[in-house]
């Protein structure tokens, strides 16, 4: 099964409201079979303008992602991001290189 990926790309747009729920996160995280990969507003940039925070999440399946995202567990932290930034997030499979 090929794993799927969450990927975040933003800035913070009200630092005042913004707390980001490491902690309760990963718990919600764990259930749906799913970790932190990358979460940094300190990337070093090779090219482009990319915003301010960067995030990877593994997640054992792109359903698992998917679920995630959209679950009632995920929902009020994901209503908190949505006020408080400004960007994209992507749901991606695992790259396998074929020959």
């Amino acid at each position: 099964m090929e794993k799927g990926y969450l990927i975040e790309n933003y800035e913070v747009t009200d630092k005042e409201n913004y707390i980001p729920p490491v902690k309760v996160i990963n718990e919600i995280l764990e259930k749906h079979n799913g970790k932190f990969l990358v979460a940094t507003p300190k990337a070093q940039t090779l090219h482009g303008k990319p915003l301010e925070v960067i995030v990877v999440i593994e997640f054992s399946s792109n359903q698992n992602a998917l679920d995630f995202f959209n679950s009632k567990d995920y929902a009020e932290y994901r209503e908190l991001y949505e006020r408080t930034t400004q960007g994209w997030v992507l749901c991606a499979l695992e790259y396998k290189a074929t020959r």
